[in-house]
């Protein structure tokens, strides 16, 4: 199962679509085990990458195949640059909250400086998650940046 991308296609016009022409269709095929690598490259610091596709079960690329996929996350990862800021004010606040719900729903009490740890590792993970997820819906055009919003300065 995969998950497909056309472009070019108008559901509520479909005589503007003519699969002939040059600006038809263009379908990008995401089976889970790509959408698995992207994730990884872009999540995983680029040396433990290679360790970890047998560890999570993925088939090994070859060198070529992984040098263009370590460039390509780099590509990606640079596309979520401008959300920097609001990543860093929106990411310990989401962790504050997914950590605390986590304790509360496993049930286990934690003191202070427990629970602040499990926030502050949890920050890390999620951050890496919301990075590479953004990175990854920018990639493939599924979001965009609106026009005229203006980041930092």
């Amino acid at each position: 199962m995969g998950i497909f991308n056309r472009r070019n296609k108008d559901d509520n016009n479909p005589d503007l679509f003519d699969e002939g022409e040059e600006s038809g269709p263009v379908i990008n095929l995401f089976t889970p085990e790509m959408l698995a690598k992207r994730l990884l490259w872009d999540i995983v610091p680029c040396p433990q990458v290679p360790g970890m596709i047998p560890l999570m079960k993925l088939n090994p690329d070859s060198p070529d195949v992984a040098e263009m996929e370590h460039r390509a996350s780099h590509d990606r990862l640079a596309l979520v640059v401008p959300l920097k800021e609001m990543l860093d004010l929106l990411g310990p606040i989401v962790s504050g909250i997914t950590a605390s719900a986590m304790l509360v729903n496993s049930g286990i009490s934690a003191d202070e400086e427990a629970a602040v740890a499990l926030q502050r590792h949890h920050s890390s993970v999620l951050r890496a998650g919301m990075v590479a997820v953004l990175a990854n819906l920018l990639d493939m055009g599924i979001i965009q940046y609106a026009d005229g919003v203006q980041f930092g300065e």
